[in-house]
């Protein structure tokens, strides 16, 4: 399953969201979404910073960026739940502050207070789970509260028409096509057209058609061959379960058979010496009863 795993981490790289805003445009679009009040922003103060590596283990995120060198925002999308999600944006805003200083030509080591721009961090979810929290706490959820550290992360969850909204659309819908068609190819035509029919990503379907009919089916073997490799590990548990389960009652029913039959023989023995006129407390001395 090492390749599985590899192909698995690799994913987030090719996926809809990371493509869809490698385009500045949608960038900015985000973050007038996120900032309304920010009307004089352009194109031109928005610096894409996400994170990228050609290593699979090594550090990376789904987008990251600069704005005006005021705000640093780090968004996640995530179709899973996970708790972990507060510890991994404390290392992805570790590494992003890492090299701002290097570009900016700062030191943590100066003298003087560097000047660094103020975070925000955000998690795009299109998963199932129902009780969803606004934000998740890097303080709460590990420590009860009681941490010197503190990382907030906002959860963007809804269906609308931000950019952002439609994305999760996006992945609702094709969740939903994905348990009602075994083919990859016509699970993600079909996703295309509902989105299209809805108004999710309009522009970027169009512009994208075929790279995302192949994202999508690339994804749809991904999670066929993950659901069914899930399938196989339980089977193998529950026939390992029931194989140890069978074995251990072997092992106690011979012991307890032994143990049964030891005292079923000491039994016939102890009557045996009472006819020849022993004793009691001599028999309970011989036998050990």
């Amino acid at each position: 399953m090492e390749n599985e795993s590899s192909k698995t981490k690799n994913k987030s790289k090719d996926s809809v969201f990371v493509d869809l805003f490698q385009n500045p445009e949608n960038v900015l679009r985000l973050y007038k979404e996120l900032h309304p009040e920010d009307t004089e922003v352009t194109i031109d103060d928005i610096k894409i910073q996400t994170i990228k590596s050609v290593l699979v283990n090594t550090l990376y995120n789904d987008l990251g960026f600069l704005v005006k060198d005021k705000f640093v925002v780090l968004v996640e999308a995530q179709s899973a739940w996970n708790p972990n999600m507060p510890l991994r944006m404390l290392f992805y805003i570790a590494e992003t502050y890492r090299r701002y200083l290097a570009d900016t030509v700062q030191s943590e080591h100066s003298q003087t207070k560097v000047k660094i721009p103020k975070p925000e961090l955000y998690v795009v979810y299109s998963g199932e789970r129902k009780k969803c929290p606004e934000t998740v706490s890097f303080s709460e959820d590990f420590f009860n509260g009681d941490s010197p550290i503190e990382i907030k992360v906002k959860i963007l969850k809804n269906v609308d028409m931000t950019i952002y909204g439609q994305y999760i659309g996006f992945c609702k819908v094709f969740n939903e096509q994905r348990k009602i068609y075994n083919d990859s190819i016509m699970c993600a035509k079909e996703t295309i057209r509902i989105c299209l029919e809805k108004g999710y990503l309009v522009s970027y379907i169009q512009e994208h058609e075929k790279e995302v009919v192949d994202m999508m089916a690339e994804l749809f073997d991904e999670e066929y061959q993950r659901a069914a490799y899930n399938r196989a590990s339980q089977k193998d548990a529950i026939e390992k379960g029931i194989a140890e389960g069978m074995a251990k009652g072997i092992i106690k029913g011979r012991t307890e058979g032994r143990i049964e039959g030891k005292a079923e023989e000491r039994k016939t023995i102890a009557e045996r010496m009472r006819e020849k006129g022993y004793s009691e407390k001599e028999i309970s001395e011989l036998l050990g009863i």
